[in-house]
């Protein structure tokens, strides 16, 4: 049986690269703005106009595949760990109510990565998801905090556009590598389960029959 998230995953992956792609050039333009306004507007204001329209874009599409992402990724846990803590619904009520989501986005990486920390084989991978759980929160706050004050500002200094554009870009990173080893892990654990599930199936067909179950012998 495959995963439920394998699709999802690969999708969510391929729009965070889009979109770490976006917020690089994105970071190259406020730099050039920060050095020389003039140099700016001349050469890199209609690159920067065009890429800040498709990450908007980006930046929607990848919020909705990422609440299907969390739903499905919560099926597979609950699948492949017994009585996992958390249900697809309740992790989705972790992301999506307002507050609560201070505590619910944090540690819902962290329960993902507590679990994968009991095989020795995803341990550093159980360790990168624990850890990159709290920067997360952080720097969603700055990124929500930086945007609001570039939006109302009537002029834009080039050390404030800078600071944005770089914040968001270690944002997007963080959940690119996040939805990387949450998968991962995932990957890992479905085909150990799997190929116990094999080795079961082949100690079964192999085993000796018990004495009751022995054909009859007749002794002529």
């Amino acid at each position: 049986m495959k995963l439920k998230s394998e699709l999802i995953s690969f999708v969510l992956k391929f729009l965070l690269y889009a979109l770490v792609a976006m917020a690089a050039v994105d970071l190259i333009c406020s730099s050039v703005y920060m050095i020389d306004a003039d140099l700016f507007i001349k050469y890199f204001y209609s690159i920067y106009g065009f890429v800040d329209i498709v990450s908007v874009v980006l930046y929607y599409i990848i919020m909705t595949i990422y609440l299907i992402w969390v739903y499905r990724v919560h099926m597979d846990l609950n699948r492949l760990y017994l009585q996992y803590p958390r249900t697809p619904g309740s992790a989705l009520a972790c992301m999506m109510i307002p507050f609560y989501s201070f505590y619910g986005l944090p540690s819902t990486y962290q329960l993902i990565g507590s679990h994968y920390q009991r095989t020795a084989a995803l341990r550093k991978t159980g360790q990168w998801i624990q850890g990159l759980s709290i920067p997360l929160l952080i720097f969603m706050i700055a990124t929500n905090i930086l945007n609001r004050v570039v939006a109302r500002a009537d002029e834009v200094s080039g050390a404030l556009l800078f600071a944005s554009s770089f914040i968001s870009l270690i944002l997007y990173v963080i959940f690119l590598t996040l939805c990387i080893l949450v998968f991962k892990g995932l990957s890992s654990t479905h085909m150990r389960d799997a190929d116990g599930s094999n080795v079961k199936v082949m100690d079964t067909m192999f085993e000796e029959p018990s004495n009751s179950e022995a054909a009859p012998i007749f002794l002529g």
